[in-house]
């Protein structure tokens, strides 16, 4: 089986990571985490894409010299090597997308039996204005969606 795990790097990320796992090893699964970064205005048209990552020194620069996302990179390589130090198979992708769009693509591309996401937890004002990314991939995805909630336990 194949785990989808989107990752924010919000509150609720350390516990993503821990659900993950702990999936991942009952049932043998190869995990692939997946960061994704919006596009800055829904007005604009940006190119959709995912690319796997490389540590920082096989990364090729940009003109600048600087990757934008560069620290999302770091962190996500660092949860990887968290997953690969306990024995789970695992891949880490940045996609830039609108954050639905790109958990659904991820999950069809990788054939994600499962995918993995956190809740924020906003108020109804904002789900109401923005939305909610969770609720979008549950009514989207063909596989389960375990969702994460943010908050107390």
């Amino acid at each position: 089986m194949n785990l989808l795990v989107a990752i924010d790097f919000s509150e609720t990320t350390g516990e993503i990571v821990t659900h993950a796992c702990t999936l991942a090893d009952a049932l043998r699964a190869k995990v692939f985490l997946l960061h994704v970064i919006a596009p800055a205005t829904p007005v604009l048209d940006m190119e959709n894409s995912i690319e796997p990552l490389m540590p920082a020194q096989e990364q090729p620069a940009s003109q600048e010299g600087i990757l934008p996302e560069s620290r999302a990179r770091e962190q996500l390589l660092e949860i990887a090597e968290t997953l690969k130090t306990r024995g789970i198979e695992v891949s880490a992708h940045i996609a830039h997308s609108d954050e639905v769009k790109a958990i659904i693509e991820a999950a069809e591309r990788f054939r994600a039996g499962m995918i993995i996401l956190g809740s924020h937890g906003h108020g109804a004002l904002y789900h109401l204005l923005i939305g909610s990314v969770s609720e979008g991939v549950v009514r989207r995805a063909q596989c389960p969606v375990v969702i994460v909630p943010a908050g107390k336990k």
